[in-house]
């Protein structure tokens, strides 16, 4: 049997609901979830703020690889393509203390001597041809050490007519078989200078060749084979 319903009061008041009670708890919950991002950020922000504070006192970190500063034109090579500095360089340089280089030895060109074979005495008989007669005696040529423009000996003509005696210069060295000697006579009746060209022949002998202009113009020859005799 169903229980019948109570009238309802007219005198009671209706129960609505307060406005603006949903939006409050909306807005509630914003606030708060903004709160708790702005904690976090800041958070967050003090956490990166602390790790880069430790990073710059320590120094930059061994597992990153910082990208390298562009280097200038005007860099410094890189060590590998400087080539060490041994004790000779550092030396010619002028030492670690600025001290002077030591000068280069030089390379002026050794003087040229009167090569060994031509050394001693050496004697014959010459024959001596002009335009009007032929000549024959004995040549004596002695030979010593000595370089270029060196008077290096004396030569000896033994005539009928007269003993003429002279010195010699060396003037040219053409390998170690020839050289060029210039004359000068000091005593006898013999033309005051001329030219011996000296050929090593092999047995110690030597081919003796003089040439020179007489006073009277003509042209003098004397041609002779000599053999070392000292």
């Amino acid at each position: 049997m169903t229980r019948p319903q109570s009238p309802p009061d007219p005198y009671a008041r209706p129960q609505r609901p307060v406005p603006g009670d949903s939006h409050r708890s909306a807005l509630v919950v914003a606030l708060i979830g903004a709160a708790a991002t702005i904690v976090a950020a800041l958070i967050g922000l003090f956490v990166q703020l602390s790790g880069d504070t430790e990073q710059r006192a320590s120094g930059p970190s061994l597992g990153a690889a910082s990208p390298a500063p562009s280097a200038p034109a005007s860099s410094v090579a890189p060590l590998s393509s400087v080539p060490p500095t041994t004790p000779a360089a550092s030396q010619a340089a002028g030492g670690p203390a600025g001290t002077p280089a030591a000068a280069p030895p030089s390379t002026a060109p050794a003087p040229v001597g009167l090569p060994e074979q031509f050394l001693g005495r050496w004697q014959g008989y010459a024959e001596e041809v002009d335009a009007t007669r032929t000549d024959h005696y004995r040549v004596t040529v002695e030979l010593g050490q000595g370089t270029l423009r060196d008077q290096v000996g004396s030569v000896h003509y033994a005539m009928e007519s007269s003993d003429c005696y002279g010195t010699v210069t060396l003037t040219e060295v053409a390998g170690t078989d020839q050289v060029t000697l210039g004359e000068s006579i000091q005593s006898g009746d013999c033309v005051t200078n001329g030219r011996i060209i000296l050929t090593l022949r092999p047995g110690d002998t030597v081919d003796f060749a003089y040439e020179t202009i007489k006073r009277d113009g003509t042209r003098q020859s004397v041609k002779a084979g000599l053999e070392r005799v000292a």
